[in-house]
């Protein structure tokens, strides 16, 4: 009887304990739900708080966007599973004449579970209190790109160890790098920090542990980046490494950093400017797969050094101007390099014929040799049937060659630069009927400083794109840039100044260079109707004649110049031309007109009294003019504006609505000004 009195007792007291725990957990949870709701409306007010400081003092940016409580639902916002803020992308939000940005960081310590935060491009340039950036411990991804950030990084940044992305590019960041920060972010995938100001010496070992590094960019600061001391081995596999103009291992012998050989996947590889000696390392060559390696800018030795084996590299893009590099181009590059798709070789010493097998490269969209000593002839199957080739660049070279070659079946060449290249003969034969004149693409031909004679030919005009809008213009309205035009650089001839263009859109630029030849004849008529052509440079040859007034056609043209030929009369007057000043002109001895100094002096043999009359005609002929023209504006405006009034119910009413709101809003302002008149008094 007592035993069962002591079960049923047991049973009681374990049942109460369940209801008790139950009522526990649902008091935890109750208290859990509203300490949630009191967060979530922190965040809210953080986020309009957030959105003031950055229309301070009298923005107007995400108005519109962010109103009402689902601050979920706002642009540029993402929450998680939880509603809590996770992504706050506010890319170029703050307009350009409020000034520089001081945001504070402390408003950002409320989004406790924030992954990724992008303020680039909103001129921040310091933080208030910028410890409260790092306090966002589940933060992964920072991208401060783009801003005028000063002074150095914070300590603190050194504790965000969940950190994978990290952008800190294009700011002015200053100061010694500080290498302890980034050795303990040991879940970092990507470091950009281009384009600041840091300085000192870098040691790239701080790196060595990061085993999940993919992507690194430190060029374009004034750091000394050393990778050969001290001994250390990378645990990381890089895709992307650009050490462009960071002073490479200056007192280790200026030598390529040696754990590039240990990449085996490494994409592209950016080196550039940095004064690196010796020969080209040939492993170099063969570990960039499928991507890029410029080399652009150094003081490498020697020839290219392609595999004597069987051994072909994947690389798509070698830039290796601007060197020390000589001996003859390699005759077996098209097997050693079947995938290349640009090939920059220039300012070097190569000497010699260009191979034939630079024509086989059957991918090779850009190739650009010039500024070398090559010799011989142009290899015919890289001047003809060569499809994908875009830009072609030999000039600077010693070619010879007595009449200008033939240029065909290229529908694709966008840019034919053949300056100094030694071609004779008369340009008439060489151009007429050629083929190059029906490549559609073609916006620049330079023909310039050769030997070529003749009368400059009109059917120069028949070249489809500087008559009509490129496809760039019609279709895309914007241009987005690639590689090829940062490691070409093209001479062109813009606003009377002849520079290397680096990093400019080469297919939207048009141009005509003939100048230095010994062209004679006319300046041709035709050249009219090139109405999208930028840049005409026909100076230093025997030109004679007036410059045509049809020029004034050429609505887009930015340089014109016909300095020392023959040239005779005044200077047209219009709005195209005349803004250029007087060097684009000078050494013609019988021009006249402004820019020029010498005075436009016509025959003058009428009597005095007939030119006072002629004068006075000519006045009243002008006043006439005039007010007549006035009349005529007057009435065909007046007419512009009525006739739709008349004719269409719809205008009439979006008038009369027009109308209205001005009459509204004006006699509200009048009211209101009528107002405070009577407050003052």
């Amino acid at each position: 009887m007592e035993f069962t009195n002591f079960v049923q007792k047991r049973q009681l007291y374990s049942a109460h304990r369940v209801v008790l725990s139950g009522v526990f957990w649902l008091i935890l949870w109750h208290l859990f739900t509203s300490s949630n709701g009191a967060t979530k409306e922190e965040e809210r007010r953080a986020l309009l708080q957030l959105k003031d400081s950055l229309n301070y003092p009298n923005g107007s940016a995400l108005e519109n966007e962010w109103v009402g409580n689902d601050f979920c639902a706002w642009d540029g916002i993402t929450c998680g599973s939880n509603l809590h803020v996770r992504y706050i992308f506010l890319l170029n939000r703050r307009e350009l004449g409020l000034g520089i940005w001081y945001p504070n960081a402390t408003l950002l310590s409320h989004f406790e579970n924030l992954e990724s935060l992008d303020l680039s491009h909103n001129y921040i340039g310091s933080w208030i209190m910028p410890e409260g950036i790092c306090r966002l411990q589940k933060l992964k991804t920072l991208s401060l790109y783009g801003n005028l950030i000063q002074g150095g990084i914070h300590p603190c940044l050194s504790k965000m160890t969940s950190l994978v992305y990290l952008d800190l590019s294009f700011n002015l960041f200053q100061g010694n790098f500080p290498s302890f920060i980034f050795s303990n972010l040991t879940s970092l995938d990507t470091l950009l920090i281009s384009n600041n100001k840091f300085d000192g010496t870098l040691s790239f070992a701080i790196f060595a542990n990061l085993s999940n590094l993919r992507y690194i960019d430190l060029s374009n600061n004034d750091l000394m980046v050393n990778t050969e001391s001290p001994s250390w081995f990378p645990s990381f596999q890089l895709m992307f490494l650009n050490l462009r103009n960071c002073h490479l291992n200056k007192d280790q012998g200026r030598v390529v950093p040696s754990f590039i050989s240990y990449q085996t996947g490494i994409v592209q590889v950016y080196l550039a400017h940095n004064a690196l000696q010796g020969a080209l390392p040939s492993w170099l060559l063969y570990n960039t797969t499928d991507g890029v390696l410029s080399l652009r800018g150094n003081s490498f030795r020697g020839g290219i050094p392609l595999s004597s084996g069987f051994e072909t590299s994947r690389l798509q893009l070698l830039d290796i101007s601007d060197n020390r590099l000589s001996g003859q181009l390699s005759s077996t590059i098209g097997y050693s390099f079947p995938e290349l798709r640009y090939l920059n070789t220039s300012f070097n010493a190569f000497k010699g014929e260009i191979p034939s097998s630079y024509g086989n490269l059957t991918k090779l969209e850009a190739l650009d040799l010039s500024n070398n000593f090559l010799q011989g002839k142009i290899p015919i199957n890289l001047r003809q049937n060569h499809a994908s080739l875009v830009h072609l660049i030999l000039s600077g070279n010693n070619f010879h060659e007595e009449t200008m070659p033939s240029f065909s079946n290229m529908p694709n060449l966008v840019d034919l630069h053949l300056r100094n290249v030694g071609f004779g003969g008369s340009i008439t034969r060489s151009l007429v009927n050629l083929p190059i004149l029906q490549m559609q693409q073609l916006h620049v031909l330079d023909l310039s400083a050769n030997s070529l004679s003749g009368v400059t030919p009109p059917c120069l005009s028949n070249i489809t794109s500087w008559k009509k809008e490129s496809e760039f213009e019609l279709f895309s309205g914007m241009w987005i840039p690639t590689y090829i035009d940062y490691i070409l650089k093209v001479p062109l001839t813009t606003k009377a100044n002849s520079l290397l263009y680096e990093g400019t859109p080469l297919s939207l630029m048009t141009g005509l260079d003939l100048s230095m030849n010994q062209l004679t004849g006319h300046i041709p008529k035709s050249f009219s109707t090139m109405e999208k052509i930028e840049s005409l440079d026909l100076s230093h040859n025997n030109l004679v004649g007036s410059i045509p007034p049809e020029i004034f056609q050429l609505h887009f043209i930015s340089t014109f110049n016909v300095s020392f030929n023959n040239l005779s009369g005044s200077i047209p007057f219009g709005c195209n031309i005349q803004p250029f000043d007087e060097s684009s002109y000078r050494g013609n001895k019988g021009l006249c007109g402004l820019p020029l100094h010498t005075a436009c002096t016509p025959p003058n043999n009428k009597p005095p009294q007939q030119d006072e009359e002629e004068e006075r005609a000519g006045i009243a002929e002008s006043d006439f003019f005039f007010f007549s023209c006035i009349a005529v504006s007057y009435v065909v405006g007046f007419w512009v504006v009525i006739l739709p009034l008349l004719v269409s119910k719809n205008w009439r009413r979006k008038h009369y609505a027009v109308v209205d709101s001005c009459i509204y809003i004006c006699c509200n302002k009048f009211s209101g000004f009528l107002a405070r008149i009577k407050d003052c008094c």
